[in-house]
């Protein structure tokens, strides 16, 4: 996990446009949008129509931003988030057994 580039980015845009809202301060991440009828009836999508968007598209519909954008490793897994308590039990093994007798293996089931 030492040697991961957090910093790289994916191949491809999200799939998901990112939705933001103006406020006082500037715009606001308010979520990602996998269908929105609002998006789709501004920019002439037919309902499960997939697209992909190039990086940077954005539109206004209403008050909500519609953007495209390519997410980096560290976009998806934060220091801070919920995977927080892993990389806190991967220190701990870390200090007595070494980094390199520590694996991460996952599985995710839809």
């Amino acid at each position: 996990m030492k040697a991961v580039d957090w910093d790289e980015r994916a191949e491809r845009p999200d799939s998901r446009l990112h939705q933001y809202r103006r406020t006082a301060n500037g715009l606001r991440l308010t979520g990602k949008s996998s269908w929105s009828a609002a998006f789709a009836e501004a920019v002439g999508l037919r309902r499960g129509e997939d697209r992909e968007w190039p990086e940077g598209s954005e539109w206004f519909v209403g008050d909500t931003l519609y953007r495209s954008v390519t997410l980096r490793r560290k976009d998806a897994i934060t220091d801070t988030g919920e995977w927080q308590p892993v990389w806190k039990a991967m220190e701990s093994l870390a200090a007595p057994y070494g980094d390199d007798n520590v694996r991460l293996v996952v599985w995710f089931d839809d």
